[in-house]
């Protein structure tokens, strides 16, 4: 997994979309363009890696210029190629749904399917909640959105999804006794959690919850996981992450 420069993300309106499909359903290899950060690009980037995927990761070289080409100006963004043609995906979850249905990551039918789509809305949706109401919240307030978002949306989404995990037998998955969509994406929340400035306030109520710990803990003891997380790119992937935490204003403001 090397980092390239990147091209452009226009939507291919020409080509049959029969054609597309194949280049989806049978595709060459993979790139994946995000920030240097894991947070919404972690999910997709375990994906490909628990795929055993041919897959290069790609981070922009000068976003605000870049920006305006990609499909809807925002990252991620999964470039999927075989021979001479490439499809682009957009959105997360659009990336991470295509990705886990092709690597069989969605169970064995609609209803299974539907349940893990379920479990993975509910933690992405968390995720997004957690960014709007307390990352970019003004620094003078965010200790109290920090208390109210703990109190409120991650002691309910916790008390719901612990149920569910134990529900299933403790096992480490949501879902039958194999690894899915919906493991990844909470196993990925729960690290993301760790690696905030406050992260051992958050895991303090995450560790009360024992069924998540399993989880998080069965998806990152996979082999494939395992190796990828203990990477020299996955390392900085995560330094980088905390050190963008602890101001992201200040990270993401133009400089002169």
């Amino acid at each position: 997994m090397t980092h390239s420069q990147t091209n452009h993300a226009q939507v291919n309106r020409t080509t049959p979309s029969s054609e597309l499909a194949q280049v989806m359903a049978h595709p060459d290899s993979f790139r994946l363009l995000y920030f240097p950060l894991e947070a919404q690009g972690q999910t997709s980037r375990d994906l490909l890696t628990y795929g055993g995927a041919k897959w290069e990761s790609a981070s922009p070289q000068n976003w605000l210029e870049e920006k305006d080409k990609m499909p809807f100006g925002c990252l991620p963004v999964l470039f999927i190629n075989k021979g001479d043609k490439q499809v682009v995906i957009s959105e997360t979850h659009a990336i991470e749904n295509y990705l886990a249905k092709h690597f069989g990551l969605m169970g064995d039918n609609e209803y299974e399917e539907t349940l893990i789509r379920a479990f993975h809305c509910s933690t992405a949706s968390l995720f997004a909640t957690f960014q709007a109401s307390v990352i970019w919240s003004l620094p003078e307030v965010r200790e109290k959105t920090l208390q109210g978002f703990k109190s409120k949306q991650l002691a309910h989404w916790v008390k719901t999804h612990e149920r569910h995990l134990l529900e299933n037998g403790n096992n480490g998955h949501y879902l039958g006794n194999k690894m899915s969509l919906a493991d990844i994406r909470t196993a990925n929340l729960l690290r993301h959690f760790s690696l905030q400035p406050f992260g051992a306030e958050l895991m303090e109520i995450i560790n009360q919850a024992p069924a998540l710990i399993k989880l998080k803990e069965t998806v990152e003891s996979d082999p494939k996981m395992h190796q990828w997380k203990n990477s020299d790119e996955a390392k900085k992937l995560a330094a980088a992450t905390k050190a963008f935490f602890v101001n992201p204003f200040a990270a993401t403001r133009p400089t002169a």
